[in-house]
This record gives C-alpha cells, sequence and structure tokens, in this order.
C-alpha cells in the first residue's frame, strides 16, 4: 500500500511533521517494501490555502492514506473528495508510526483535528451555574479566564479536555455528537439564567 506521511527530515528515522500543510516534507512509502520517495513540501510557506495545496499533492501521487499529526478540515475535504484515508494524532519516528500502521493500530479520522480558520481558536468562558460573575475571553490557546469578573469558576467551552466538549476524534455517531451538543446547550442556558439572575441582583 502506497502511503503518505508529513515529515520533517528525508529518512525513516526522522519524526513525523505534526503539521500536515505546513510540514517540510512529505515521504511517500509503499508499505510492502518500505521503500519511499521524499518531496519538498512548495506549500509551506503560503499566506493562505497550504491545506488545500498539500492536500491536492499528495493526492495526486496515488496514495490510499495520509499518516500525520494534525489536518485541518479543509484539507480533510479534499481527501473527502478521494478515497484517501487519513490518520491524525501521529508523532515519534517515520518508521515506528508507519511499522504501527502496518499491524493495524491506527484508525483513520473523519474530519481535521485543527480549527478551520488560521491562528488560534477562539475560547468562551462562562461561570458554572450558580457562581457570579462572568469572563468572556477571546485568546489564543492559554486555557485560563480573563476579563473582570468576580471571582467565579470557570471553563472553556469547546477547549480540548473540556468536560461536555464535542468529541472530535471521529469516534461518535452523528447521533451521539448531536446529544452531546444538545446537552451543552442545556448546560449553556442553566448557565446563562444564572447570568441574568446575577445581573439583576446587581442591577
Amino acid at each position: 500500500m502506497k502511503v503518505a506521511v508529513s515529515a520533517a527530515g528525508t529518512n525513516l528515522e526522522s519524526n513525523i511533521d505534526e503539521r500536515f500543510g505546513r510540514c517540510r516534507y512529505f515521504m511517500i512509502l509503499e508499505t510492502d517494501d518500505m521503500s519511499c520517495e521524499v518531496i519538498e513540501n512548495t506549500n509551506a510557506d503560503l499566506s493562505t490555502s497550504a491545506g488545500i495545496q498539500s492536500a491536492s499533492l499528495v493526492a495526486s501521487k496515488g496514495v490510499e492514506a495520509v499518516i500525520t499529526g494534525n489536518c485541518g478540515p479543509k484539507a480533510m475535504q479534499v481527501f473527502a473528495a478521494t478515497t484517501v484515508k487519513v490518520i491524525t494524532g501521529q508523532h515519534g519516528t517515520i518508521k515506528e508510526v508507519v511499522e504501527q500502521f502496518k499491524r493495524g493500530e491506527l484508525n483513520p479520522s473523519t474530519r481535521g483535528n485543527i480549527p478551520g480558520v488560521s491562528g488560534a481558536a477562539q475560547q468562551v468562558s462562562v461561570p458554572e451555574a450558580g457562581q457570579p460573575g462572568m469572563n468572556l475571553r477571546s485568546g489564543r490557546g492559554m486555557g485560563g479566564c480573563g476579563g473582570r469578573g468576580m471571582g467565579g469558576r470557570c471553563r472553556n467551552l469547546y477547549g480540548a479536555g473540556s468536560p461536555g466538549a464535542p468529541d472530535t476524534s471521529g469516534n461518535v455517531t452523528g447521533e451521539q455528537e448531536l446529544a452531546q451538543l444538545r446537552q451543552q446547550a442545556d448546560d449553556l442556558k442553566k448557565q446563562m439564567d444564572a447570568i441574568h439572575a446575577r445581573m439583576k441582583q446587581l442591577s
């Protein structure tokens, strides 16, 4: 089977480059005999559309699977239009990870695992139900609560590892994700009710 790996170097002992669209190299491997071709990723320094262009480049090589660390939704859309499977969340040496792939230990993803916008994702933090204060923050993934709230405990919606955050690993069905989102919406409504109640107390 022919696979493509986002590579930080030019040999099998090199580490996987965890950036797909902006990796330095793509290694095209035949898993049967581990023969390989190394391609410099000329899209790495593009100001926009690096993921789309890199995905098109890889798909044109006739690979059946892509192994990488992080892959955005636009690149995933390119692969979705083909039969190319994408395996994200990988790190370590190329040789080790490809051997895991050959043993059937890696599962393909169905969606990108990084935000679909350039830069860091926005985060919004709200108090837990029943706690005073409201902190809103648009940040760079720092994970804290900013603003001038009144000291309420807070959590980041959709942040990595947040309680109740949707599972983006590709391991849930549409119905399960919908149930998660409904639960999250209910939690948010309760939190907003508590915020409005506190605002009335303060006004």
